[in-house]
């Protein structure tokens, strides 16, 4: 066994090092926004899935209530999926220590294990049918 001062430099270093991950990790997920657009409506959330950006084209304006708040809780909806996909995607490469006590305090521990890498869940699924039909209205159903 190692002496005492040993020991206690080793849990400094690591406790160092967990913070600066730490610092990293904060800095991210504060710069991670996800992004939405709908035919004229574009929505940008935060981490948290607040609003940061509403944008609403003039010729969305002429449709009818209905037409317009579906299109707005839709545009939102994938807006904060694509903030939850960039957060796992950065939780990826966090600190295995922070990766385990961030799970616990989200309640990761009770959920089914991801599945094997190649399948795609469900939510994967329609997020990158979303990026899919997005790109191509962005970009023109013929290029």
């Amino acid at each position: 066994m190692t002496n005492l001062s040993d020991w206690e430099r080793q849990l400094q270093h690591q406790l160092d090092e967990i913070r600066a991950s730490t610092v990293k990790l904060t800095d991210a997920a504060s710069k991670i926004r996800g992004r939405s657009e709908i035919r004229g409506l574009t929505v940008e959330v935060d981490v948290t899935g607040e609003i940061t950006s509403l944008q609403i084209a003039p010729g969305a304006m002429q449709w009818s209530s209905t037409q317009l708040s579906s299109a707005l809780l839709d545009c939102h909806r994938r807006a904060r999926a694509d903030a939850a996909t960039k957060v796992e995607q950065l939780l990826q490469g966090v600190d295995p220590r922070l990766r385990a006590g961030i799970e616990e305090l989200r309640g990761d521990h009770d959920r089914k294990k991801p599945e094997p890498r190649g399948q795609m869940s469900e939510d994967e699924i329609q997020a990158a049918d979303d990026a899919y039909y997005e790109r191509r209205n962005t970009q023109g159903w013929n290029s």
